[in-house]
């Protein structure tokens, strides 16, 4: 508006006043219905007269008509002051501070220079820099900042302070002091501002409140975006380029950040009803156009459920919105991120490569580029792109999450696992008293694809014949691919039985639905301690396939044949299936429907072998977000297993059992699981309960 207003004050300085043909009268020469008069030989009478009914036009609110006398009274006496002034004020109340500045020239106070320096701040602000490179982002910014402290300086250093111009040049600041990323500053000069006890208008608030937002104190934030929202005028709410949509969005991101999804779902849903409907038209006549904020309402809703942890709401929402408009980069690049959370990596690296040939200078996606390399485990690739993001935007919070998620990637890992189990009613050939402790511990990454793997584990059990123990010390390779997982491990056992083993195990995954397994093992750590107390091991071979139509819903199969040093011959199959069944942001709650069938060829032996056995079973588990705070979390876990286990010779008898666990999650790399498990099994028509306590600490460490 400024700009039009500049432009039309300079040409209208540029036309004559007799340029009208058969001496018509202009608009711009009636001020109040009545009619300037034409040049007359006495200019210096003229133009006094036309500066006087400038001002009686000015006081009665008609700004354009006092503009239009005052532009012609210019151009009779160009070079008058008092003219040029008035000229000036009519300009900055309409917000065209540029051509008050170039009205009155050098001898622009610094009322007027205050205007305009809040008018480049704003363009800094809305117009989007030329480079893609994210160290320029402030280029705009600095200069516009360094002469808002040099008009505070100097209206500071007056002889007579002005007030109202003192708290302008401080409210402007604060909203540079955010697009500059100086948070803490800008908070800093909000706050002195109330100090002082200036009112605080909303636009100055929304920069208060981003700078919270940014520190991560979602709650204040919450609470400044309410106050600045309740400052807007109506007509700034009616307004479709005002500043309600942007304070909306922007408390959606504060109410979902501090875990209140109800509250965030409210307000985008009142953001979706704000749009209004696809396609728009004035009239049945007219051809409708598209409606660009019905779009970003509808991808902004998409997000807020992919943030909220609900990948299938989101891909319901983003998915026909990319199929409607495959030529937006951005949208893509969205619909690839939600991809990634329903568990499609594949789907996810087609979306964000193809939406990085659309628009190959965006930064944003190309950081997507690098989180996709991550997760498809192209390791080397992902560091050659991350280089050139860290070296132009390390500072940046999505650039500083895709470094640590590739850290995390390539570096070391440790898992430690500490149980122990009591049992009442022992069956005779059931499983004891005892205990169980492993470690596992993997290195970093070398050539992006290898890693060295060491273990130690052990097991203890009380059974009736004496003490059955197992110790295991050992390690291998582990090689991943983007689509291949091998490991080969060998390891040495003491204990009840002194032996060597060793295992290699197998993962293709070539779709990202299908996932087919397979591994064998010598003297594999499936055979009961049991038989290791007799000295009897056994080796198996296994194989099976996972069809996942997303992260939350799949369905498996898994065979397994073991053979004992005894001569028996085991061959066991199980089918399960995980289906999410109810999804909120705070609450899960997952089936888990699993079928095992068993066989052996012995019947008489000192371990645990039915003939033949059935195990249908279903497991509920709920879990509960108790508290999160950005990537610290403490969940708990309820899980309740009923089934019904038929043995050949022994009837058929319910199983179950309960677990109660809780998760602490300290950050993305490090992870505390601890819980106690009930459980009621039958064993040749014995009922064995047991209760059992453990704890699991998985840690990753950057490089």
């Amino acid at each position: 508006m400024g700009g039009l207003l500049a432009w039309s004050f300079a040409a209208a300085q540029a036309i004559p006043p007799d340029a009208s043909p058969n001496n018509a009268v202009r608009p711009s020469e009636a001020v109040h219905g009545q009619v300037i008069s034409r040049r007359r030989p006495d200019a210096q009478a003229d133009a006094a007269e036309l500066l006087e009914r400038g001002h009686a036009a000015w006081r009665a609110g008609d700004r354009f008509a006092a503009l239009a006398a005052f532009g012609q009274a210019r151009r009779l006496r160009p070079d008058d002051a008092e003219i040029a002034q008035a000229q000036a004020d009519v300009l900055v109340e309409l917000g065209a501070p540029s051509g008050a500045a170039h009205s009155i020239g050098g001898r622009a106070d610094a009322g007027v220079r205050s205007r305009l320096a809040a008018q480049r701040l704003r363009w800094a602000k809305e117009l989007r820099p030329l480079s893609p490179d994210p160290r320029r982002r402030f280029d705009d910014i600095d200069p516009a900042l360094a002469n808002l402290d040099a008009l505070l300086a100097e209206a500071r250093a007056a002889a007579a302070p002005d007030a109202g111009l003192l708290t302008r040049l401080q409210r402007d600041r604060a909203v540079a002091l955010r697009q500059r990323e100086r948070w803490q500053d800008a908070i800093d000069q909000v706050a002195a501002l109330r100090t002082a006890g200036n009112a605080v208008p909303a636009y100055v608030l929304q920069a208060e409140a981003d700078a919270l937002l940014a520190l991560r104190r979602p709650v204040d934030a919450r609470r400044v975006y309410d106050e600045a929202l309740q400052r807007l005028s109506p007509a700034e709410r009616a307004d479709e380029e005002g500043p309600w949509r942007s304070l909306m969005t922007s408390r959606a991101y504060a109410e979902e950040e501090s875990e209140d999804f109800d509250a965030t779902f409210a307000t985008v849903d009142a953001l979706v009803a704000e749009a209004g409907p696809p396609w728009r038209g004035a009239s049945a006549l007219q051809t409708p156009r598209e409606n660009d904020a019905w779009l970003s309402a509808q991808a902004f809703d998409a997000a807020m459920h992919g943030y909220a942890g609900m990948p299938a709401a989101a891909w319901e929402r983003i998915g026909p919105l990319e199929r409607g408009a495959p030529a937006l980069a951005w949208l893509r690049a969205q619909a690839a991120g939600v991809a990634a959370q329903q568990g499609w990596p594949r789907l996810a690296e087609d979306g964000i490569d193809t939406a990085a040939s659309m628009a190959p200078e965006d930064f944003g996606i190309r950081v997507q580029q690098v989180a996709s390399d991550t997760r498809r485990h192209r390791l080397l690739r992902a560091g050659e792109r991350l280089a050139p993001l860290l070296e132009q935007g390390s500072d940046l919070p999505q650039v500083q999450l895709a470094r640590r998620e590739l850290d995390a990637e390539t570096g070391p890992s440790v898992r430690i696992e500490l149980g122990g189990r009591d049992t009442s009613s022992q069956a005779l050939r059931g499983p004891g008293n005892g205990w169980n402790a492993g470690l596992q511990v993997e290195s970093s990454t070398i050539g992006g694809t290898w890693r060295l793997v060491g273990l130690a584990d052990g097991l203890s059990e009380s059974l009736q014949e004496g003490h059955a123990e197992r110790q295991r010390l050992g390690g291998g390779v582990q090689g991943r691919w983007p689509d291949w997982k091998l490991a080969v491990l060998a390891w040495s056992q003491s204990g009840s039985l002194a032996t060597t083993g060793g295992s290699v195990a197998a993962q293709w995954e070539p779709t990202d639905h299908w996932t087919f397994l397979a591994d064998a093992a010598k003297h594999s750590p499936d055979t009961p301690l049991r038989a290791d107390f007799h000295g009897i091991s056994a080796d198996s071979v296994a194989g099976g396939f996972r069809y996942a139509w997303n992260g939350a819903t799949e369905l498996g199969l898994r065979a397994q044949y073991m053979d004992f040093t005894d001569g028996n011959r085991r061959e066991q199959v199980t089918i399960d299936g995980s289906f999410s069944v109810y999804a909120r942001p705070h609450l899960n709650i997952t089936l888990r429907p699993r079928l095992e069938w068993q066989r052996n060829s012995l019947a008489a032996t000192p371990y645990f072998n039915p003939i033949e056995g059935w195990l249908p079973s279903i497991e509920a588990e709920a879990e509960h977000i108790l508290w999160r705070a950005y990537e610290r979390s403490f969940v708990h876990r309820l899980r309740l297993n009923a089934g019904a286990y038929q043995q050949r010779g022994f009837g058929t008898h319910a199983v179950g059992s309960a677990a109660y666990e809780q998760g602490w999650r300290h950050d993305p790399w490090t992870d505390i699981t601890w819980g106690l498990e009930w459980a009621s099994r039958v064993y040749d028509g014995q009922r064995e309960r047991t209760l059992r306590a453990y704890l699991v600490l998985q840690r990753k460490f950057g490089r």
